[in-house]
């Protein structure tokens, strides 16, 4: 199987244009009859013509990336970041699908995420992006698409031969952070090495990410050293960015290293 994956260019954009728009010329004939039908049987399944347009505007504007699946110079497929996946429904059951959604996820990875995130549009999609390892979330609290779905980017650290420090890291929600018996949504918990300049190197990356909720703003992290509170407040605040909190390209926050001198313990 010959293929390349390019950025896009005006002449490749107007080549998927014109199978999306005889897609949907096909998606509406299918759905008229549909109707005439008295609805009986699945309605027929949308391509996404209609997000396409707003898709061109944010790569022309230099919003996003829009990258191409070409077979035999014939562009068959197009992936818009992490929003929208498509494959000519003519060249579909080839496995181009699984070719650019790894193209998607080695992207990612290569970003610095800890987590792709993905709204599985049509549902009869799911099996195949849970072969892809996505896990499908159940209702999503302030989020407001179609399926979602999520899959964990793991970061492994080699230790080398420092002192071993035990350590734990917990991100709670802002409502469980005040509760009487607060539960964290993640947890890590582990030996790292303590560093020549007092920072302490973690074996995995922490990553703050609740499948249950969308939102990245309010939650609080809660950092123990040797079993001693260090840190404990809203991971957005620069106190604890200063104890090792970070922010990567998804906006999820993480830590790699704690800084345990900079730490702040909130009431």
């Amino acid at each position: 199987m010959a293929y390349q994956i390019l950025p896009a260019d005006e002449a490749l954009l107007a080549e998927i244009e014109a199978w999306l728009d005889a897609e949907e010329t096909n998606y509406q004939r299918a759905s008229k009859d549909w109707e005439d039908a008295d609805c009986e049987g699945d309605h027929p399944i949308r391509g996404f013509r209609c997000n396409w347009d707003s898709a061109k505007r944010g790569w022309r504007e230099g919003r996003s990336k829009i990258h191409v699946l070409c077979v035999n110079g014939k562009a068959i497929g197009f992936l818009d970041g992490t929003d929208i996946l498509e494959i000519n429904p003519d060249h579909r059951g080839n496995g181009y699908g699984r070719i650019l959604a790894g193209f998607m996820i080695q992207s990612a990875w290569e970003e610095g995420r800890s987590v792709i995130e993905i709204e599985i549009a049509p549902p009869s999609a799911e099996p195949f992006w849970q072969h892809m390892g996505f896990s499908v979330a159940g209702e999503r609290q302030g989020y407001g698409g179609g399926n979602f779905a999520y899959k964990i980017l793991p970061r492994t650290f080699r230790l080398g031969d420092g002192e071993r420090v035990e350590y734990s890291i917990a991100y709670f929600s802002e409502k469980e952070r005040y509760s009487k018996n607060p539960k964290p949504f993640a947890e890590f918990v582990g030996g790292g090495e303590r560093l020549y300049d007092g920072r302490i190197q973690l074996p995995e990356r922490a990553y703050c990410f609740n499948p249950l909720d969308d939102q990245h703003v309010d939650y609080f992290v809660k950092i123990e050293v040797n079993g001693e509170l260090i840190h404990f407040d809203k991971a957005k605040y620069e106190e604890s960015e200063h104890c090792g909190v970070q922010r990567d390209a998804g906006y999820d926050f993480f830590i790699e290293r704690i800084n345990p001198g900079q730490g702040n313990v909130a009431n």
